[in-house]
């Protein structure tokens, strides 16, 4: 019997319409940049999860956070000033900050595990400006294409085309003509379509109902997959928890799992997680046989963001007080309407035939007895983040029932 393999789909999309500083660095750090992406996707966490705790989250901080960098590229003034600050940018240049992101994306440009596409739809009779456009198709490799939004229809007809190729056609009907009008002056589009295959196979047969605990005492029988194989694995008493990276084949991604000891510190380890880093917990990490059950899970997610973003700080960018005069050759001023998110997530078995591999290496030739495998036994609510090696959560989310 044939297994879907696990997808990821994630979709940003921006509306930008039509409303009635001294030097600064030059240089950012691989390890300076993942951190600004991993606290951005906390705060962006903290706001969705607040409102239903019990309520599974799933988004892309690094899909968001690349919308906003192409509408920051064309801000200006204390526009751009409130968007560094709430996207957690420095002080450096927006080439600088542009390059940052070619470097994240350019490596999957032929990827087929991980596809990232940008776009900017913009309006008829409009041109965006040579060095906007200049940055958006040499370092977000992203393609500005004319489109007339008071035939709404039709706008959204093929902005919901481009979205549905993107994402394997797992997201349909992102926009709605409603949301287009003769004032609406360009569209910022980001999908990312992830397909990714387990380094270390899940065997179908050995799923098992399970149960999953939503609290102490109350429990859904769950599809648990369960393998023991070697993996990377960490246990951090001062979060008391405990954390399991599962490779994907031909990529450089890993999901990794922060799992709570306790059955109800999935809130509590998400407070703890805001002061630490992931890339230096990940760094603590070790290879070892590990004995793992993980459900099988689906999970979509959609929000309308503008609300949240307020919450960060940037309320200007919705205003008549936005300043985006560097996007197109028009003296009208502009303004951001909507942020819509859209996500999809699915966890199984799939995977191919997995590889083997022998390390060779030095030690005592006294016999030994290995150590016991560990147990990472994920029946209760646990966070997740879909990680490549320079550190970037491209995905994030948290199961806590079903």
């Amino acid at each position: 019997m044939s297994v879907n393999m696990p997808k990821i789909i994630f979709m940003v999309i921006i509306l930008v319409t039509l409303t009635t500083q001294e030097d600064v660095a030059s240089n950012m750090s691989d390890e300076d940049f993942s951190k600004i992406s991993e606290d951005f996707g906390f705060k962006l966490f903290a706001q969705l999860s607040k409102s239903d705790e019990k309520k599974n989250v799933i988004f892309s901080p690094f899909s968001i956070q690349t919308s906003l960098a192409m509408a920051r590229m064309g801000a200006a003034g204390a526009t751009a000033v409130d968007m560094d600050n709430g996207l957690g940018f420095p002080p450096v240049t927006e080439e600088t900050l542009a390059e940052k992101y070619f470097e994240v994306l350019s490596p999957y440009t032929n990827s087929n595990v991980l596809k990232i596409a940008n776009k900017i739809y913009v309006m008829k009779d409009y041109k965006v400006k040579a060095m906007y456009n200049e940055l958006l198709q040499q370092k977000f490799i992203s393609q500005a294409e004319n489109i007339n939004f008071a035939e709404n229809d039709m706008a959204a007809k093929k902005i919901n085309s481009w979205v549905e190729t993107k994402t394997n056609h797992l997201i349909q009907n992102l926009i709605s003509p409603s949301m287009l009008n003769n004032d609406t002056r360009l569209v910022i589009l980001n999908a990312i379509h992830f397909k990714g295959e387990w380094l270390k196979k899940f065997a179908e047969f050995s799923t098992r109902d399970k149960d999953f605990y939503l609290d102490e005492t109350n429990t859904v029988k769950v599809k648990m997959m369960h393998v023991k194989a070697s993996f990377r694995y960490g246990e951090y008493p001062e979060l008391n928890a405990s954390a399991l990276e599962m490779r994907y084949r031909n990529s450089d991604l890993s999901m990794l799992v922060l799992l709570p000891k306790s059955r109800t510190g999935l809130a509590k380890l998400q407070k703890d997680l805001r002061s630490v880093s992931l890339n230096a917990l990940t760094r603590r990490m070790y290879t070892t046989e590990v004995i793992v059950d993980f459900p099988k899970f689906k999970a979509d997610f959609s929000i309308e963001l503008s609300g949240v973003l307020k919450e960060l700080g940037m309320e200007r960018i919705f205003s008549k007080e936005a300043d985006f005069s560097n996007m197109l050759n028009s003296a009208e001023r502009l303004a951001i309407s909507k942020v819509i998110h859209k996500a999809f997530i699915e966890v199984n078995e799939k995977g191919t035939r997995a590889t083997g591999s022998t390390m060779v290496n030095a030690y005592s030739a006294r016999p030994r007895v290995p150590p016991p495998p560990k147990i990472f036994n994920a029946d209760h609510g646990f966070y997740y983040f879909v990680r490549n090696a320079k550190g970037i959560n491209v995905f994030q989310g948290s199961q806590v029932s079903f």
